[in-house]
């Protein structure tokens, strides 16, 4: 009985004390939401390696709009090759950012395909390399909470492709002086092109309250643009003409760091 009188009243107090406190009005504070990875006012920079891809759809090398035998039914092939990225972000407002992307030099081996002028026939041409480099603007949407550390997006914009003339080599030398009489190297021009570009990537950072990133990115850049094979002969600069659609695939690979 003595222990009874003793908790009984205890009981009551510590009831007392609980219902008191919740007519205080007081509420646990809510834990602090995470703080966002990309908003308005972010600028991101990346650098990586990038390995250009080209479709290399072409016309029928042609002289002047004749259509000669030994290049009926050709076309160009052009090797893909990998060079290095550069690019850079910024947030217009939550969820959008505009994106500089300049893709560095890369030399692409390039044939003439079903050529007939050799005997015994060879089937192609080496016409050397072909030089490329891009610079691109986009407009990125990433779709993603904010808040997320895994950020995906996509973008279209404008690109420019900006090509090297080269030499054909000492193959296509010795076949334009027997066949046109061609007195000097030839070279192989391809004209600068705009186009529009479009591209998916994500942003993985390496950390919530990290500042650095590893980045993917997945291109397409639409460049039709024209080749001339030229050479001189006496008296002139002859040379033969196709169209190309270089339309390259660009794969990104690389790290990066927000401010």
């Amino acid at each position: 009985m003595k222990m009874t009188r003793i908790l009984t009243p205890l009981a009551f107090a510590v009831a007392s004390a609980a219902a008191s406190a919740g007519d205080s009005g007081y509420v646990p504070a809510p834990a602090a939401a995470p703080a966002p990875v990309y908003e308005a006012g972010s600028a991101v920079v990346r650098i990586g390696a990038s390995h250009v891809d080209p479709d290399d759809d072409s016309d029928e090398l042609n002289f002047a709009g004749v259509f000669l035998p030994d290049f009926e039914g050709s076309d160009y092939s052009i090797d893909s090759d990998t060079t290095w990225n550069f690019s850079a972000a910024y947030f217009l407002v939550d969820h959008f950012a505009v994106e500089f992307v300049y893709v560095g030099e890369s030399d692409h081996d390039t044939d003439v395909d079903g050529f007939l002028g050799f005997f015994p026939p060879e089937d192609r041409l080496h016409l050397g390399d072909i030089e490329r480099r891009s610079s691109s603007l986009y407009l990125n949407w990433f779709p993603v909470c904010k808040e997320s550390w895994v950020q995906p997006y996509a973008g279209v914009g404008i690109g420019y492709t900006d090509f090297d003339d080269n030499n054909a080599g000492v193959v296509a030398d010795a076949y334009f002086a027997d066949t046109f009489g061609a007195v000097g190297p030839a070279t192989l021009e391809v004209k600068d092109d705009w186009g529009w570009t479009g591209q998916v990537g994500v942003d993985v950072m390496l950390g919530r309250d990290s500042s650095w990133l590893v980045n993917a990115a997945v291109q397409y850049m639409d460049v039709s643009t024209s080749t001339r094979l030229k050479f001189p002969v006496p008296g002139a600069i002859a040379g033969l003409r196709a169209g190309l659609d270089f339309d390259p695939w660009i794969y990104n690979l690389g790290i990066g760091y927000k401010f």
